[in-house]
């Protein structure tokens, strides 16, 4: 659950990993600055069949990636891209629905 934070408390760096496929920013501010701990969720479908194993238990995925923006070579903080209704081909991004 606390993956992006401590990744990124305890690399000293901003890092960004989809090991809990949960979606989320999480930064970190100290005496060197602002870094992100950011998971980007997962490419795949949540109820894919792949994911049989989990039996039908509530999971906290989502579907969509992260947008990592650099200005003057410093990272800007990370965008999140998330399927809204993979049916109808729906993300939403800067707070707009947008079809893909």
């Amino acid at each position: 659950m606390h993956a992006p934070h401590n990744n990124a408390l305890w690399s000293g760096r901003s890092m960004v990993t989809g090991h809990l496929h949960s979606q989320k920013v999480t930064p970190i501010t100290d005496y060197n600055g602002t870094r992100y701990g950011v998971d980007a969720g997962m490419l795949a479908a949540v109820g894919g069949k792949q994911f049989n194993y989990a039996e039908a238990n509530p999971q906290n995925w989502r579907s969509g990636f992260a947008v990592l923006t650099w200005h003057k070579g410093t990272l800007l903080p990370p965008e999140l891209v998330s399927v809204h209704d993979e049916d109808k081909g729906l993300v939403v991004f800067r707070g707009a629905v947008t079809k893909v």
